[in-house]
């Protein structure tokens, strides 16, 4: 039976040529038929970079470029925050056109609250409005956006409080006119006055979830001393610090001079606003974070005790402990290290872990350095001991010529003398 070799199985046994060879053998030029110009040789196209599962990986610079674009627009997106801020709605129009509407009177509006939790006091820059056609001076209108509410007409004197003098004494006559437009212009030394009270501050130590309370009196009267009630009395609701949320409530008061008259107290509940608590919160973990990671390096510099990264350790440590301060006061309106709770579960155990971590890695140090000071030692006794003993005349005059027996020879000769002998190539190392 003849034997039939098939194709197939002789195509394996086809090289394709190199790259070498492609490259290196020059092709013939031939010239185009009709014509005596050779043509030119046929050049492959090159070759895009190497891919990754077909796909092309993009380069450094684009990937950077990327980055700095990205950064951008994330600033400018934040940056639009600011846009349209001043067109927003007055924060009192919609109370003093309800006010107009409802019941026409004088307003005592807090256009400022300053909380200062240190004093601990907080005081209340109020302004004195007028709202109805009977209450408003002519040519003030416009005050806080609401067209009916202005300037008061009529003069008034305002109490805060159980003060038998009045906290501010307020004189339509007093106010300028305008000669091109006719209108008032508003004076707020004038229109406005401050008053202070105490803080009640039982549960400052809570920051940031710390709140307050305030209470306070307000009555108002013209310039005969007779009672004048007030329509509507609010502050503002969000500082930049505290949100306040007010609530009025209507009451009657005698004074020394044995007067009863309307008067109109306001209670004012202050918190952190919940932002501030979130930020102070995160403050708070990340100084935790980082009195952790001062601890968790202790016990690294002892696993590996490498003397180089030991100093790397050591530089993160101080570095820890400058980080935390700071972070503690960029809380937002941090008080002071007066022993807050946040202090006393935070920032003082901080503190300490940060700089007994630092401590520990030194006396690591210390340890170490002590340890090789004391093997040296031992190596130089030892090797003085070793020195000190005596030793044989010629073994000493060896090692001070320095030389040495070859047994290459004697292994020569016997394996010469005694050829059915087998002798090892090295004998103790020779």
């Amino acid at each position: 039976m003849s034997t039939r070799h098939s194709f197939l199985s002789t195509t394996g046994l086809i090289r394709a040529p190199s790259n070498a060879t492609v490259s290196d053998t020059p092709l013939p030029r031939h010239a185009r038929s009709g014509g005596t110009k050779p043509r030119k040789p046929f050049r492959a196209k090159n070759v895009l970079g190497r891919t990754k599962g077909g796909i092309l990986p993009l380069g450094t610079p684009f990937i950077v470029g990327m980055a700095i674009a990205f950064s951008l627009v994330f600033i400018f997106s934040l940056s639009c925050a600011f846009i349209g801020s001043e067109e927003d709605e007055p924060p009192f129009k919609e109370l003093l056109d309800s006010v107009v509407a409802n019941n026409p009177g004088i307003v005592l509006i807090g256009d400022n609250v300053d909380v200062d939790v240190d004093e601990p006091a907080m005081t209340i820059r109020w302004s004195i409005i007028g709202c109805g056609s009977a209450f408003v001076l002519p040519g003030s209108e416009g005050t806080h956006g609401s067209n009916a509410c202005g300037l008061p007409s009529m003069a008034l004197n305002v109490y805060v409080d159980s003060g038998t003098d009045p906290e501010a004494t307020y004189d339509p006559t007093q106010f300028p006119t305008a000669i091109k437009t006719g209108q008032r212009i508003s004076i707020q030394n004038l229109c406005q006055f401050d008053s202070d009270h105490v803080l009640d501050v039982h549960l400052a130590r809570m920051y940031p979830f710390d709140t307050y309370q305030l209470a306070s009196t307000l009555r108002v009267t013209d310039s005969d001393n007779n009672p004048v009630s007030i329509s509507a009395m609010t502050t503002l609701k969000l500082t930049s610090s505290f949100a306040i949320t007010p609530t009025e409530v209507d009451s009657h008061m005698n004074t020394s001079n044995g007067v009863t008259g309307p008067s109109s107290d306001i209670i004012l509940y202050i918190r952190r606003p919940p932002e501030a608590r979130l930020f102070a919160m995160l403050l708070f973990c990340v100084t935790w974070m980082l009195a952790h990671a001062a601890m968790i390096v202790v016990v690294l510099a002892r696993l590996q005790g490498d003397s180089e990264r030991t100093l790397q350790y050591m530089l993160f440590i101080l570095v820890v402990l400058l980080a935390i301060p700071q972070l503690r006061n960029t809380m937002p309106d941090a008080p002071g290290f007066d022993g807050v709770l946040l202090d006393s579960i935070g920032f003082f155990p901080q503190m300490i872990c940060a700089a007994l971590a630092g401590l520990l890695l030194f006396i690591s140090i210390a340890h170490r350095i002590l340890k090789e000071v004391h093997v040296q030692e031992e190596e130089a006794e030892e090797k003085a001991r070793t020195e000190a003993l005596p030793q044989p005349k010629g073994l000493e005059r060896l090692r001070r010529q320095g030389s040495s027996i070859d047994f290459r020879g004697a292994r020569r000769w016997s394996r010469a003398a005694f050829p059915g002998v087998h002798v090892q190539d090295e004998v103790d190392g020779f």
